[in-house]
């Protein structure tokens, strides 16, 4: 009878030790998942302007109203850490009701990232103020998903809801999502 209590008590003590073991390594896991969010939440960009949009047609239907170009600023939070806008450590995307693309991600055509004041670098630091710039006659209609027939379809309209999304490297996601008011300049803010 005593060495069964003996063999039940050892079992007992290696299920406590692997039940322990386990715990220790889900709990390392956990604080460095809470470790990484927490330092993607203290890096995020913020919108510091209105998104000022360029269009064509602006004369004729709001149905023929196409947004040609978006330009918009964006700083750090308060308090934030460094972000770098490098071409190859941010994305960014467009979407209209119809299609959506990535229009920068190591090309320089579609959209332009350029830091308006600071030290030069691609790194935004406090103080710093970045310029977004997006040119969407630079979009085929062939490279958006799905691909559209026409190259008007690439266009947001007036009256529909875009979003532009700035995805750096390790950082929060700044979502801009607009609806486009009805148009009556070339250049105008929504």
């Amino acid at each position: 009878m005593a060495i069964i209590l003996v063999a039940f008590v050892i079992t007992a003590s290696a299920f406590a030790y692997m039940v322990l073991n386990v715990g220790f390594l889900t709990a390392e896991k956990a604080q460095s998942v809470i470790s990484s969010g927490m330092s993607e939440a203290s890096s995020a960009l913020i919108l510091d302007s209105d998104v000022i949009g360029s269009f064509t047609n602006n004369t004729g239907s709001q149905s023929d109203v196409c947004l040609t170009k978006a330009v918009f600023y964006v700083r750090l939070g308060q308090g934030d850490s460094p972000i770098s806008l490098g071409d190859s450590k941010v994305v960014i995307t467009y979407t209209n009701p119809r299609c959506h693309a990535s229009v920068y991600d190591s090309n320089g055509t579609i959209a332009t990232v350029t830091g308006v004041t600071g030290d030069g670098d691609e790194v935004i630091e406090q103080g710093e103020r970045f310029k977004v710039s997006i040119d969407f006659t630079e979009l085929d209609k062939a490279s958006v998903e799905p691909a559209q027939d026409s190259q008007s379809e690439v266009y947001a309209h007036p009256y529909e809801e875009i979003r532009i999304e700035v995805k750096p490297s390790g950082a929060a996601v700044l979502t801009v999502e607009r609806t486009l008011p009805q148009i009556a300049h070339s250049v105008q803010a929504f």
